[in-house]
Formats: C-alpha cells, structure tokens, sequence
C-alpha cells in the first residue's frame, strides 16, 4: 500500500506517533511519503533512523496554507495513493480542501490534540469554528487516540457524524520500558541516597503543567516544620519556556532542589532512576508519558486531565486534578512516606499488556485496508 501522509507541525507526539507505529511488522509492506515543513532535512533523518531508511520520504513544504495545499494538490496529481492520512487538525483540514476536486483516495486525520474552550471564545474564532465544522465533516474518517480524545471532538463538533471516529489507544514500546535498566543518576548528579527523586520528563509549556509541580515543592519547603529532606526534581523536559520556568524557581528559592539534565537517548534508564515520576498536565490527547513510566514499574503521580485519565485508569497511580499544588504536595508527601514501588512492579505485566505499540499498530493497519479496501 502506498501512502501519502500530511502534517503540519511534525514535531512531538507526531514524531512519536511515526517513530513508534511505522516500524511495526503490521506496515512492513507499505510505503509511505509525507508532506511536511522540513527545511534543513532532520525530520527525513529522523524517520530514516528510527523507522527505516526509505521508508517515509519527506516532501518539504512551508508552513503557510496556500504553500501547503498546493504541495499536496500537486503531488496528489503526480502520483498514484491508496490512502491520504494527515497529522494533526491544521493539516487534515488543509488536505481535506487540497483534495477537492481532484478524484483520489479517501482521507484519514489523526486527531494527535483535543480543543480548548478559549480557543472558540471570541466572534471570529467562532466563525472559524463553523468553517472547521464543515471541512471535519467532509473526512472520510478521524482516529483518535483515546475514547476522551472522541468525547472532546464530538463536543466542540458534534456536526461531524459519529460513524466517522475511529477511537484507537494508542500505545508505545512497552518491553522496551520494561526491560530498560536504571541509571546511576543519584551517583553522577552526588545526590544521597537519602534524599527522594523525583523526575519530570514533560516540556516546559503551560499544558504540562510544570509550575504546579514547581509551587508545589514551595509549599513542601514552606510546610517542612521538621527539617525533613526536601525531594529533588530532576527535569529532562524541552520547550519555549524553560528559561523563564527555570528563572521563576530560582526566585522563588528553589535553585538547589531542580536539576535540568541534557535529553537522553535512554528513557527507561532515566526513568527507572527515579522514585517516582510526577505529570502534572493539564490536559493530553494521549499520556503517553504515563503509558512509559506504568511500563517501567515506576510509581506515577498524575493528574485526572483529559486524554491522562483513561491511561491511569485502574492502575496503582496517585491522582490530583490539574493545577492543585495542595493536592500534588500532599500526594508527593505521601509517596515518600509510604513508597508505592512494590505496587507499580506488580501492575506492570498488566501495563505492558494494555499499552503494547502492537495493538494500535495492527488496528490502525486494519483501517487503512477498510478505507482503501486493499490488504
């Protein structure tokens, strides 16, 4: 099967989407080139590296409509496609108007965020709204990666026929996590075995919600009446907004308990280093950070958000609802005092199970043959 992928914004969980389903055994006849802004060439790199060489070649496209629906038209026009499968809601829109027409295969989007209220609160965005409302209607199909992530299109679209969503877990390398073994960070970074670590992997933007966790140890140092040890948080998050998230702890005398730590190839390593992994977002399409840590036995302290809560559900995790600095302190209290490991190690057979990049891998191969009706 020959497959022409779109996205706009190829970056974060859409390159982890990529990375983790199309080196699956279930895509291995396929063939796949994407659409995408890619000016100096590292997104074909890395899909070379962690895909397979060849195996998606990247078009590079800019980012403005007119530029990014003209590289789809034409290359719809040159070439011969079983599917269209765009990434993202900007580009699924921009390639549903791309191809009309012009007679082609049916499209899928990948719906890899969900929508905000304030997005739609003033006169104009509500008339973009109506627009959006219309195209989406238009898609021959809409996979979501979670039931929440269904919930929340139908809610902000509910124009859009229900026949049309295709919910579909998503999943990541659950053996690779399980398998992984813990870095000695405590010995390269000379913190005593004493002292509790906590690790934040998520980037620095307000959806991840890395001031909650930041108040949160504040008010753990306010509220330490007996001189207990303080955790340290050890970040290994990206993003905009790092300096100033960094600059605010300093401010607020935190320096000595945060440590940003370079990205890592090794995340089960790192993972596994800490004695417990804190996501305090404020909402996900997909946590599939959550899915990673359950994997790796690691105790997790997460919030209830959208697009999270279903990946906790009924795992040992320790829940607060987003941006409760009170209840994130209290349950970081807790873990140290009562340590939840054993638990999570007991869990973790059954999160490998659930989360294996396998079961959306060969779902999702099964609706590209339901769509283009080829095998």
């Amino acid at each position: 099967m020959k497959v022409l992928m779109t996205a706009m914004q190829p970056s974060g969980g859409i390159k982890t989407f990529f990375r983790y389903i199309y080196q699956q055994p279930a895509f291995k006849e396929d063939s796949f080139v994407l659409i995408a802004p890619d000016p100096d060439g590292s997104l074909q790199r890395f899909l070379d590296t962690t895909v397979a060489p060849g195996k998606i070649s990247v078009i590079h496209t800019g980012c403005a409509p007119f530029e990014f629906i003209r590289s789809v038209r034409n290359e719809l026009k040159s070439d011969n496609y079983d599917l269209i499968h765009s990434h993202g809601f900007g580009a699924g829109l921009l390639t549903e108007m791309a191809s009309t027409f012009v007679i082609g295969p049916k499209h899928l989007m990948t719906a890899h965020d969900v929508f905000l209220p304030s997005q739609f609160e003033n006169a104009k965005s509500r008339i973009k709204k109506r627009i959006m409302g219309f195209v989406f209607g238009r898609i021959d199909a809409i996979h979501t990666v979670t039931e929440d992530a269904t919930r929340n299109f139908q809610e902000f679209f509910p124009s859009v026929s229900q026949s049309a969503f295709y919910p579909i877990l998503h999943g990541v390398d659950t053996h690779y996590f399980q398998n992984g073994i813990a870095w000695n960070l405590r010995k390269e970074l000379s913190i005593p075995a004493a002292v509790p670590l906590i690790g934040f992997f998520g980037r620095f933007m307000g959806q991840k919600g890395f001031r909650t966790l930041v108040d949160a140890i504040a008010l753990m140092k306010e509220r330490n009446e007996e001189n207990l040890q303080l955790p340290v948080v050890v970040t290994f998050g990206w993003g905009g907004f790092i300096r100033e998230d960094y600059a605010y702890l300093e401010s607020i005398g935190l320096g000595d308990r945060f440590i940003q730590m370079p990205g890592t190839d090794d995340m089960p390593a790192m993972i596994k280093a800490m004695d417990m992994v804190v996501m305090p977002s404020r909402w996900e399409a997909c946590g599939l950070l959550g899915m990673e840590v359950l994997a790796a036995g690691v105790p997790l302290i997460s919030t209830d958000c959208i697009g999270l809560r279903e990946v906790v559900a009924g795992s040992p995790a320790r829940i607060f609802s987003p941006g409760d600095v009170g209840g994130l302190a209290e349950l970081i209290a807790e873990e140290i005092h009562k340590p939840t490991k054993e638990a999570f190690i007991r869990y973790q057979p059954e999160a490998v199970d659930r989360f294996a990049i396998t079961r959306p891998a060969d779902s999702l191969r099964a609706l590209y043959c339901g769509l283009s009706g080829g095998h």
